[in-house]
């Protein structure tokens, strides 16, 4: 397998524009770096999103700092960093390079907040526990 030249890879490897492109809105997802190998059957959808794809798609989220990085020998993946401190990794193996469109589309586009269940309301109480509040010092266990 040929190896992707060294204009495409310098070519996607970009700084993220201040501001975003209006200057009022930024993205929440700040960083996306993708990751694979050059040799890889598993990576060949990877090698073609980026020679086909990723340029055009770099282009158009000039906020977003994109980063290509060789992997050698282990699975593809697309990484996104957040404002928020979180990353969210999604596996790119044996994807074809038009199912990595909207893989990469769905890390653009997140917020990077953690997934929750919508049907689900949590537990909880607004009033205080029949029992009281507990302490060391009321357990016969822990008495001396």
């Amino acid at each position: 397998m040929s190896r992707l030249p060294r204009l495409v890879r310098s070519a996607l490897s970009t700084q993220p524009a201040l501001g975003g492109a209006s200057g009022t809105y930024s993205l929440p997802c700040r960083k996306v770096v993708v990751e694979y190998c050059e040799k890889s059957v598993a990576s060949k959808g990877t090698r073609d999103f980026l020679l086909q794809n990723a340029a055009a798609l770099a282009r158009s989220y000039p906020s977003v700092e994109f980063v290509v990085m060789p992997r050698p020998q282990r699975a593809p993946i697309l990484r996104g960093f957040y404002l928020n401190g979180r990353t969210k990794q999604i596996s790119t193996h044996n994807l074809a390079a038009t199912q990595i469109i909207p893989k990469m589309q769905l890390l653009l586009e997140s917020s990077g907040t953690k997934t929750t269940h919508l049907k689900r309301n949590p537990v909880q109480s607004s009033s205080e526990s029949a029992r009281g509040i507990w302490s060391p010092l009321h357990d016969e266990a822990h008495k001396l």
